[in-house]
């Protein structure tokens, strides 16, 4: 008998869905692609803003970001985060705690699957779970912190996927 995994989906989240969730979607995609193609079709990314509007593109300095860290955000258009997707989804990932708090009032059915981005399968001290800070129309050294948080985060949870067998 063949059993067929069901795809793991992930929807990462934030304020407006214009760059810290839109460079994290382009950046999970690039590592699946690059490091994790054999998962490829066991997993799917998605991004949306808690407060988002539909169809704004990408903020200019996120997509030159990607652009220097090989991938593109030229297509990227917001999504609100909705019940839709909310239903679709394994996991929820946001960036703020009052993002998660929001959405926790929003859909209570929805708690066990909401996490800030640096809580999800976070096995070191609690201490150390925070918000990612949002750079948006911050300076350089704000864009090279968020950069390097979602880094490692991004990688941080493909590997803890892969080594549960989720990937």
């Amino acid at each position: 008998m063949l059993f067929i995994k069901k795809k793991f989906r992930i929807v990462i989240a934030c304020r407006a869905n214009i760059t810290r969730s839109a460079y994290l979607y382009g950046y999970f995609n690039k590592l699946l692609q690059d490091q994790y193609a054999h998962a490829r079709n066991r997993i799917e990314i998605v991004s949306a803003g808690v407060e988002a509007r539909k169809g704004s593109t990408a903020h200019e300095v996120v997509k030159h970001v990607a652009q220097l860290n090989g991938f593109s955000l030229r297509n990227h258009q917001s999504n609100p985060f909705t019940r839709s997707i909310m239903k679709r989804v394994d996991v929820i990932l946001v960036m703020e705690q009052w993002q998660k708090d929001q959405l926790i009032k929003r859909y209570p059915v929805a708690t066990e699957k909401i996490f800030l981005l640096t809580e999800y399968l976070w096995k070191g001290p609690t201490e150390e779970i925070r918000d990612v800070p949002d750079p948006t129309g911050k300076n350089t050294e704000d864009y090279h912190e968020f950069i390097n948080i979602a880094h490692q985060e991004a990688e941080r949870i493909l590997h803890e996927l892969s080594r549960q067998d989720v990937l």
